[in-house]
């Protein structure tokens, strides 16, 4: 566990390489949509980086991990997903330092900084570490994610200063291609270079994979008539973490209701590695008590449609891909708040 942490040396590096960022201000001249990209040294993946603080309220650099953080960020900045919703813990993929004031600094942290002698005072003057994974809860940096910011946060700055004196600096030659920052190890030396590179591919989907229990199915199949009942089905993180080894992590939910009645027909929490099998059982269960199949089921996302799919084929169920879930959306802003009191 212990290997996984930076060492003093190497949080060090980093907090001098933020403090060095820090100093030129570049969000005074770079826009939130000026992307370039910063390779990793040790992994080869190209992390895109993003200046936040043209209007003075958040202070920050984020460097979104490969094609898909990219996607990620760019559906944060057309606004089609707020950084505030649940829904962007799905998609945040990203590595990040805050300029904060002390209020907002954490005990880790303060006592991290005590340790290595650093003195800040005043606003947004407090350099926060902190890595964003979909599914988990915002954490602090592994010895990787602690490397790689300090590499990424001294090339931001030199891209930052080209850009300040040519401001075109970023435009691409090539559509869809975005500058990057290569590193080339000679010898003992590290040598970076300029390069325009389109992203790559987004990886395919890991296929849903749901052992179906055939003898369970075909009594289903055999026992319970097909009823005129509209179900909706929602899925979602649920906004309290749970610890489990050394990151917390927010369960998937699964909630289930009566288009019509409103009627919560079940909640239930899983991990996210097991949710899909869990999420087909307890579909399974919920019309084993209802004793009826429903004509149809309502869901808001297509990954919800692809969990559901096998099922709903086999038992002649009817998959409606909508925009809202009324009675899920209700039942689930009131769960958002009991556990946020």
């Amino acid at each position: 566990m212990e290997k996984s942490k930076p060492t003093l040396e190497e949080w060090k590096a980093l907090y001098d390489a933020a403090i060095e960022f820090r100093k030129i201000e570049p969000w005074k001249w770079v826009k939130e949509t000026d992307v370039f990209s910063v390779q990793d040294l040790q992994t080869g993946e190209i992390g895109y980086c993003c200046i936040m603080g043209e209007l003075g309220e958040v202070l920050a650099l984020a460097v979104y991990h490969g094609t898909e953080g990219l996607n990620g960020y760019k559906k944060i900045l057309k606004r089609q997903i707020n950084p505030g919703d649940t829904d962007s813990l799905f998609i945040q993929d990203c590595l990040i330092v805050m300029f904060e004031s002390k209020r907002f600094v954490e005990k880790e942290d303060i006592q991290l900084i005590n340790k290595l002698g650093y003195i800040f005072k005043g606003k947004n003057a407090w350099p926060v570490f902190k890595s964003y994974k979909p599914g988990y809860f915002p954490w602090f940096l592994s010895k990787d994610e602690a490397l790689y910011m300090t590499d990424a946060l001294s090339q931001a700055k030199d891209v930052c200063l080209r850009l300040k004196e040519n401001n075109k600096m970023l435009h691409a030659p090539k559509k869809n291609h975005y500058f990057i920052r290569v590193p080339e190890v000679k010898g003992d030396v590290v040598v970076w270079k300029d390069e325009w590179r389109e992203p790559d591919p987004v990886k395919p989907e890991d296929p849903v994979n749901v052992h179906v229990d055939e003898v369970r199915l075909q009594r289903i199949k055999n026992s319970l008539k097909q009823s005129t009942a509209i179900w909706e089905i929602g899925f979602f993180l649920a906004p309290t973490p749970v610890m489990e080894g050394e990151r917390p992590y927010f369960p998937q939910a699964i909630m289930i209701a009566d288009h019509d009645t409103g009627f919560i027909r079940d909640v239930h929490l899983a991990h996210k590695d097991a949710c899909q099998q869990e999420f087909s059982d307890k579909f399974l269960l919920c019309m084993e008590n209802a004793k009826a199949v429903p004509l149809e089921i309502l869901v808001r996302k297509k990954e919800s449609a692809k969990c559901l799919e096998p099922l709903a084929t086999l038992l002649n169920i009817k998959i409606s891909e909508v925009k809202k879930l009324q009675n899920i959306d209700n039942a689930s802003r009131s769960m958002m708040k009991f556990f946020k009191r």
